[in-house]
């Protein structure tokens, strides 16, 4: 009993050493701050309440999400979205399109309309208030300590900004399936192992 409790002490300072001691994810107002790697390039003319583009490396596709129809545009190689209407672009969602994450992203929130003062920039549903103005307002995203960026969401006090533009992601990871999703497919693999095996027949020579 002696050992066995020993041992789960062992355990647990081993697990208390790989959890990593700080993970944080700092939003900075300020261009350049962040200088992730990729471009995003969004698909030409799209029109929605969600639109996608690829980042120019990785080739990952990016979807944005708006409560509001936007449309983009592409041009001398940065993308911009804004609403369809052609009214301002109050708010809108950035995330990658089939699931993963990002360690470092940046966006230029473009031209606040003079009802609009403020913005909620939301990460991973966790949100803090900027001021925003005429001009550009760059947001940069950091994450540190093992931690991950799934999704950047923006909510104006106003009407909103003229456009979303200069999107650049970086640390882009694909979406590792759960564990009940692993456990499906290992049951799948099996079946199909049994099917094949049920499948094989021996044939014996008979002799008379």
């Amino acid at each position: 009993m002696k050992i066995l409790k020993t041992l789960a002490a062992t355990s647990a300072l081993a697990v208390a050493v790989a959890t990593p001691a700080s993970a944080a994810i700092t939003v900075t107002a300020s261009p350049g701050a962040v200088q992730p790697a990729e471009n995003v390039l969004a698909n030409t003319s799209a029109t929605g309440t969600t639109v996608t583009g690829n980042t120019n490396q990785t080739n990952t596709s990016v979807s944005i999400t708006s409560n509001e129809r936007i449309t983009s545009t592409t041009s001398n190689g940065q993308s911009r979205f804004s609403a369809a209407d052609g009214s301002a672009l109050d708010q809108a969602t950035i995330a990658l399109t089939a699931g993963g994450t990002l360690t470092s992203a940046e966006f230029n929130l473009f031209n606040a309309a003079a009802d609009t003062s403020s913005v909620s920039i939301i990460v991973n549903g966790v949100a803090q208030i900027f001021n925003i103005g005429n001009g550009q307002n760059f947001f940069g995203f950091s994450a540190t300590g093992g931690d991950t960026i799934r999704s950047i969401a923006f909510d104006t006090n106003g009407s909103g900004v003229v456009d979303l533009r200069q999107v650049r992601l970086g640390g882009v990871a694909a979406a590792v399936p759960e564990p009940g999703t692993w456990a499906l497919m290992l049951v799948g693999f099996g079946a199909v192992g049994v099917s094949m095996r049920r499948r094989r027949t021996t044939h014996i020579a008979q002799f008379a």
